[in-house]
């Protein structure tokens, strides 16, 4: 078979669950690739492919769940790329998303630009640990404290961490702040909480709402019940960072709904943060709420 007819067939089926053309196309291509263990160029340059009795039962079983079960192609797959890394991903632990991976990649950026990169940081609500190992991988000199209240997020992000090899990351299991310990403090709070309010749920896609934590996802009546909670506690956690201050970067990045941008922002400001600001996304959303001390 020409490469070309099996990706279009495969195509023809997940259109079923996708509206976008585009989206199916490379939804194809990826099972392809992760099942012949190619890319996409090596295949197409053969142009010819003759599916194992092995590599066509697998995808037959990944259309099945995929298409019929809804479940993420990201799980079928087992990793996603965030940040130049492979995360491995298991349900129902949160898949890392490109916006998450956005904002992830732009903080690096900043950080990379302080004289003093050994840093204290918190991610809460680590999930598969993604922002955590990218955050320890690219300042190795930085004590990053990974918290989560799952304990198979938890298990996740420790075999991430130890595949990736990031031991400068200390998990622990803790909902927020309850299980940190004084004299901890932190330079950078990062967090990607909760923040889906429960009216929301019902309307969100089946592979979603069927496959993710939904304590994962969904805050409370507005979505705002954890990220209420990180920033009334913050300030206790966080101490002052003059390199930061002086080289404009946040030390509290939270990620928030594209709604929720002023009511978030005003929570900052009632807790006493400064220069707090919204930043967007590449589609033009509110998408991380960004203060100081």
């Amino acid at each position: 078979m020409v490469i070309s007819e099996l990706i279009h067939s495969i195509t023809d089926r997940l259109k079923t669950i996708h509206n976008n053309p585009v989206e199916c196309q490379q939804d194809a291509w990826w099972m392809v690739q992760a099942i012949t263990k190619k890319s996409e160029a090596e295949l197409l340059a053969q142009r010819d492919i003759t599916l194992s009795p092995d590599q066509q039962k697998m995808l037959d079983e990944w259309l099945t769940k995929h298409v019929g079960q809804k479940m993420p192609l990201q799980y079928l797959l087992g990793n996603v790329p965030f940040c130049g890394l492979d995360i491995l991903v298991e349900p129902p632990t949160l898949i890392p998303r490109p916006e998450t991976e956005e904002w992830c990649y732009n903080l690096i950026e900043q950080l990379k630009t302080l004289p003093n990169q050994r840093l204290s940081i918190l991610d809460i609500g680590c999930g598969s640990g993604c922002i955590a190992i990218a955050l320890a991988k690219n300042f190795p000199q930085a004590l990053v404290y990974a918290v989560d209240i799952s304990d198979k997020a938890l298990d996740l992000s420790k075999k991430n961490a130890q595949l990736l090899q990031a031991p400068n990351i200390t998990f622990l299991k803790s909902d927020v702040f309850d299980q940190l310990k004084p004299p901890l403090k932190f330079d950078l709070i990062v967090s990607n909480p909760p923040y889906i309010a429960a009216d929301e749920w019902a309307h969100l896609a089946p592979s979603v709402t069927q496959w993710e934590d939904a304590k994962a996802l969904v805050a409370g009546p507005e979505g705002l019940n954890i990220i209420d909670k990180i920033i009334q506690h913050a300030p206790r956690w966080l101490m002052p960072n003059k390199d930061m201050l002086d080289h404009h970067v946040s030390q509290l990045m939270i990620e928030i709904g594209y709604r929720q941008g002023d009511k978030v922002r005003s929570l900052l400001e009632k807790a006493g943060f400064k220069n707090s600001h919204i930043k967007k996304d590449l589609e033009g959303k509110d998408r991380v709420a960004c203060a100081t001390l």
